[in-house]
């Protein structure tokens, strides 16, 4: 996978169903045997 999913850092990550700005991609968490995105990580809004 290399550095691919570094690609997701800093993304802004938007609720589909209601359109509304969740914040942006913090960190990624992948299984490394299958290389799969598991999780992203995307730090709470205050």
């Amino acid at each position: 996978m290399g550095q691919k999913g570094m690609d997701f850092r800093h993304k802004e990550v938007i609720n589909i169903k209601d359109g509304k700005k969740l914040g942006y991609v913090q960190d990624v968490c992948a299984d490394l045997q299958t290389g799969n995105i598991t999780s992203i990580i995307v730090p709470r809004q205050c």
